[in-house]
C-alpha cells in the first residue's frame, strides 16, 4: 500500500511536472520561433528602407546628369561660349563651383570668377572625373574634392558633350550637405538613434543625417568599428553587425548606381528590435513561471498582438514614404506583373494605384518602348547590370503619351536570389514639350534667317544690277548723246557756212546716234521688265519661217540681202511670237555686228523639238569668253569685239527671254570659221505634209 501510494504521489508529480515541462518547451520553441521571424521581417524591411534610399540617390543623380548634358548642348556647345551662358548654365543648377573644360583639358570658363585659372589645364589627381568624363566621354562623378575655383569642398558631376570644336566637359559642383539628398537623408529612416551616410568611395562623408566632425570627414572617423566592417566587403551590398560604445549595431549599405559612392545606414539593435523586447520579456516570464503557464500563454498572445501591431506601424511607415513620394513608385514582380504602385504613379497614368495591382507592367508602357524595357529588364535579372535608368513613354488612361525618366533596380534578399524589380519614374512630359517647343522655336528662326539672306542676297543682286546700269549709262549712253549734242551745236552755229554735203553728212550723224540711243533705251526697258518678271510668254503655234522672215526685215536692207533662210515648208513651233523675233533680231544682230556675210537661218526637225541655227561666218567668239556669251554686260576683250560697240545687254535679253519661255539655248563653232547659235524651240506640228528633205530657202526672204 505504502508503495502505491509512493508511485501515486511520484505519477502526480511528474506528469504535471511533464506537461509542465512539455507547456515551457512548447512555448520556449514558440517563442524563439516568433522572435526569430520578427527579427527577419525587421532586418529585412530595415535593408529594403536603405536600398530605395540607395535608388533614390542614383535616380537624383541620373536626373542632375541628364539636365547638365541638355544645358550643355544648349547654351555651351557654340564655337566660344558666351560668359552669360555659362552663367546661365551655372545658375540654373545653383551650383556654388563650375568649371568647362576643352577637350585639352584647359579650363574655359569658372564659376566663381578666377582669371587665373582660364586656359590652365584642370586634368590633376584631384579631379580625376575630369579626366574620366573628357577620354571615356560618360559622365563622372567625383569624390568629395575641393572646388577648382573656391577651394569648397564639394561633390562635382562631370558631363562630358560632343560639339563640333571637340569634347568638352561641363562640371558642377554641390555641397551636398546643402542639396535636397540631405534632406531626404534626415527623413529616410524612422528608427530612433539611426545614422545615414553618403560616402564616396574614399570613404570621405558626402551627406549625412547627423554633423560629422574633422577636416576630411570621413567615414573612419565618425564611424571607426563600422568603417572597419565595410572594408572586409569593399563592394557590392553589405548587411553586418558590429560593436560600438558599449552597443550593438546593424548597418545595411548599398552602392549607388552611375556614381562611386555607396550609402550606409546603420542602427541601435536594442532600437531595430524594440517592438520584440516586451514579447521577450514575457516569454521569459512564463518559463521561469510554471504556476501561471495559461497567463502566461495569455500574456505570450497579448505581447504578440503588440509585437504586430509595432510591426504593421513600422510597415505603415514604410507605406508612407512608398505611397507619398513625389516620383511614381511601383513594385514589379519577376514575371512583369505590378505588384505594388503609389498616388504619384497613377497619378501620372490616370489610374487608381489599387487597380494597377496585377496589371502587366508592359501594358502600361508605348508599344515602342516595350523591347527595350523588356530587354534591360532581361539582361538585368541575368545579372548583366544591377539595374537600368531610361527615359521612355507611357500610356495614360486617356490615351494621351506621357514621358518619363525611368530607375528600374533588382531587388535581392538575403540570400542575394531576385525578389522583384523596383520601378522609380519622374514625369518630363512637361520638360519634352518644352524641349519640342525649344526646337520649333529653333527651327523657326532658321527659316527667318534663311528668308534674310535670300532676301539680303536679292538686295545685293539689285545693288549690283544698278551698278551695271549706271556703268553703262554712264559709258555707252553719253557717247550718242554727246554726238547729237556736237552735231546740233555745229550746225546751229555754222549752218549758213556749211555745204550742202556736210550739213548731211552731220544729219546723218546724229539719225545714227539717235537710233544707237534708241537701241540701248529699247534694251535697257527690256532688261528691266525681264528682271521684274512682267514679260510673261503667250506661247502659241508658230510658222517657223513666216517667223523668220519678219525678224530678217528689221535689219537694213543692204544687210537683209546676205541672210538666208533654210526651213522645211509647214514647220510650226510653239513660242511667244514677239519673243522669238526678238531673239532672233538679237542674234542676227549679234552676227551682223561681229560676224562676216553670209547669214545662215537653218531649221531641223529633230522629232518633237526644232533646232534652228543663226550662223555668221566672222571669227567666232574666242573659246575663253564662250562660258560668259549670254551673261549681262559681258563683252569679249580679244578680237572683232575690242572693235566694235555695245551695252552686252543683246544675248543676256536672248537668254532671259529664252528661259522664260523654257526655249532651249546654245553655241557652237561655225566652220570653218564662224559663229553658229542654236535655238531648240518645242515642235507644234506642220501645217502641210512636205517630202522628206524638201526645204523652202530664200534670200533676205
Amino acid at each position: 500500500m505504502a508503495k502505491s501510494g509512493s508511485m501515486a504521489r511520484t505519477r502526480d508529480v511528474v506528469l504535471p511536472v511533464g506537461v509542465w515541462l512539455l507547456l515551457c518547451a512548447v512555448v520556449a520553441a514558440t517563442l524563439s520561433w516568433a522572435q526569430r521571424s520578427s527579427r527577419d521581417d525587421l532586418e529585412q524591411r530595415f535593408d529594403v528602407r536603405v536600398s530605395l534610399g540607395s535608388q533614390f540617390v542614383a535616380s537624383y543623380v541620373q536626373d542632375l546628369l541628364a539636365r547638365e548634358r541638355k544645358q550643355a548642348t544648349t547654351f555651351l556647345a557654340a564655337k566660344t561660349v558666351d560668359d552669360a551662358d555659362f552663367r546661365r548654365s551655372v545658375t540654373t543648377f545653383g551650383y556654388p563651383a563650375a568649371v568647362l573644360i576643352d577637350a585639352r583639358g584647359r579650363a574655359l570658363h569658372v564659376a566663381p570668377p578666377n582669371p587665373s585659372l582660364i586656359g590652365t589645364n584642370l586634368l590633376l589627381p584631384q579631379y580625376t572625373h575630369l579626366k574620366s568624363a573628357l577620354r571615356t566621354g560618360v559622365p563622372a562623378v567625383s569624390a568629395v574634392v575641393p572646388s577648382a575655383s573656391g577651394q569648397l569642398a564639394v561633390t562635382a558631376f562631370a558631363m562630358p558633350y560632343d560639339t563640333p570644336y571637340g569634347r568638352r566637359v561641363f562640371s558642377g559642383a554641390v555641397e551636398v550637405a546643402r542639396s535636397p539628398l540631405s534632406a531626404y537623408l534626415t527623413k529616410a529612416l524612422t528608427i530612433p538613434g539611426n545614422r545615414v551616410y553618403l560616402a564616396d568611395g574614399a570613404g570621405r562623408v558626402v551627406a549625412a543625417n547627423r554633423s560629422v566632425n574633422g577636416k576630411n570627414k570621413a567615414l573612419g572617423t565618425a564611424e571607426p568599428a563600422m568603417a572597419a566592417a565595410l572594408t572586409e566587403h569593399p563592394a557590392g551590398r553589405v548587411f553586418d553587425t558590429y560593436e560600438s560604445g558599449g552597443r550593438r549595431w546593424t548597418f545595411s549599405s548599398y552602392p549607388v548606381s552611375g556614381t562611386g559612392w555607396r550609402l550606409v545606414a546603420t542602427v541601435p539593435d536594442d532600437s531595430l528590435y524594440g517592438p520584440l523586447a516586451g514579447a521577450t520579456t514575457g516569454g521569459r516570464v512564463g518559463l521561469v513561471s510554471a504556476a501561471a503557464v495559461g497567463l502566461i500563454a495569455v500574456l505570450i498572445s497579448a505581447r504578440g498582438s503588440r509585437s504586430r501591431r509595432a510591426l504593421r506601424l513600422s510597415e505603415q511607415r514604410f507605406r508612407t514614404v512608398f505611397d507619398h513620394s513625389l516620383a511614381g513608385m511601383a513594385l514589379i514582380d519577376l514575371a512583369g506583373g505590378v505588384k505594388q504602385a503609389n498616388r504619384a504613379f497613377g497619378a501620372m497614368l490616370g489610374r487608381p494605384p489599387d487597380t494597377l495591382a496585377g496589371f502587366p507592367f508592359a501594358e502600361l508602357v508605348h508599344p515602342d518602348d516595350v523591347p527595350g524595357t523588356e530587354a534591360a529588364m532581361g539582361e538585368t535579372l541575368a545579372g548583366a547590370t544591377p539595374g537600368f535608368t531610361r527615359e521612355q513613354r507611357y500610356r495614360h488612361a486617356d490615351g494621351r503619351v506621357v514621358h518619363g525618366a525611368t530607375t528600374v533596380t533588382l531587388h535581392r534578399d538575403l540570400e542575394n536570389t531576385p525578389v522583384r524589380f523596383t520601378v522609380q519614374v519622374v514625369d518630363v512630359t512637361d520638360r519634352k514639350r518644352l524641349e519640342d517647343e525649344e526646337a520649333a522655336a529653333r527651327a523657326q528662326l532658321a527659316e527667318h534667317a534663311d528668308e534674310l539672306e535670300r532676301i539680303n542676297g536679292n538686295l545685293t543682286d539689285a545693288r549690283d544690277r544698278m551698278a551695271d546700269f549706271v556703268a553703262m549709262l554712264s559709258h555707252d549712253v553719253r557717247q550718242p548723246i554727246t554726238g547729237i549734242l556736237g552735231y546740233t551745236e555745229t550746225l546751229a552755229d555754222d549752218w549758213e557756212q556749211l555745204p550742202d554735203q556736210r550739213k548731211q553728212q552731220y544729219l546723218r550723224g546724229i539719225e545714227a546716234a539717235g537710233l544707237r540711243l534708241n537701241g540701248l533705251v529699247e534694251d535697257i526697258l527690256t532688261v528691266a521688265q525681264l528682271d521684274a518678271g512682267v514679260l510673261t510668254p503667250k506661247v502659241v503655234p508658230i510658222a517657223l519661217r513666216e517667223a523668220l522672215r519678219d525678224a530678217v526685215v528689221t535689219l537694213p536692207p543692204d544687210q537683209a540681202l546676205d541672210v538666208t533662210i533654210s526651213v522645211p515648208d509647214g514647220v510650226r513651233v510653239r513660242a511667244d511670237p514677239g519673243h522669238l523675233q526678238q531673239i532672233v533680231t538679237n542674234l542676227l544682230g549679234n552676227a551682223v555686228k561681229y560676224g562676216s556675210p553670209p547669214f545662215d537661218l537653218t531649221a531641223r526637225d529633230l522629232g518633237g523639238t526644232v533646232e534652228l541655227a543663226v550662223c555668221d561666218h566672222g571669227e567666232g567668239v574666242p573659246a575663253d569668253f564662250v562660258p560668259y556669251l549670254f551673261e549681262r554686260f559681258s563683252r569679249a576683250e580679244t578680237g572683232v569685239a575690242t572693235t566694235k560697240r555695245g551695252t552686252g545687254l543683246g544675248l543676256y535679253i536672248v537668254r532671259t527671254l529664252a528661259e522664260a519661255g523654257r526655249i532651249g539655248l546654245g553655241y557652237r563653232p561655225n566652220r570653218p570659221t564662224g559663229a553658229c547659235f542654236l535655238v531648240r524651240l518645242a515642235a507644234a506640228g506642220t501645217a502641210s505634209a512636205t517630202p522628206t528633205g524638201a526645204t523652202a530657202s530664200g534670200r533676205g526672204t
